[in-house]
């Protein structure tokens, strides 16, 4: 079960992605959460190290297994570029993952990803 906190985190992450690509154009095709749970999936392949064209069978099962009708190549389009795209948002994911395995709080994890995605900084 997920808490509040933890979906605070996937979701400040997911809303951080919309901001990154044409998202008018897929809502437009797909419900809100449906689209919610295809950036989250994109991006948590990505950062589980999944390669590009895992993810996008994987999406076209999921997609296909829910009653939407795709071909292969308009996902593997959708998922070309967000290894570039989403590369923050995959970056706090990762760091997600790891903060959970090391037993941080989801209050410490909210901040920094919320720090990382909002005040992006270059050392």
């Amino acid at each position: 079960m997920q808490t509040k906190t933890e979906y605070l985190i996937w979701d400040k992450i997911v809303n951080s992605a919309k901001q990154r690509f044409d998202f008018e154009l897929y809502a437009t095709k797909l419900d809100p959460d449906t689209l919610d749970k295809l950036i989250l999936h994109i991006i948590v392949g990505f950062a589980s190290g999944e390669c590009h064209e895992s993810i996008s069978t994987n999406l076209h099962n999921e997609l296909v297994h829910i009653g939407i009708d795709v071909r292969d190549e308009i996902i593997d389009t959708i998922v070309a570029d967000k290894h570039v795209v989403f590369s923050g948002e995959i970056y706090a994911a990762y760091l997600t993952f790891s903060m959970l395995e090391d037993g941080n709080s989801e209050f410490e994890i909210l901040g920094c990803v919320t720090d990382l995605l909002e005040s992006p900084r270059i050392y």
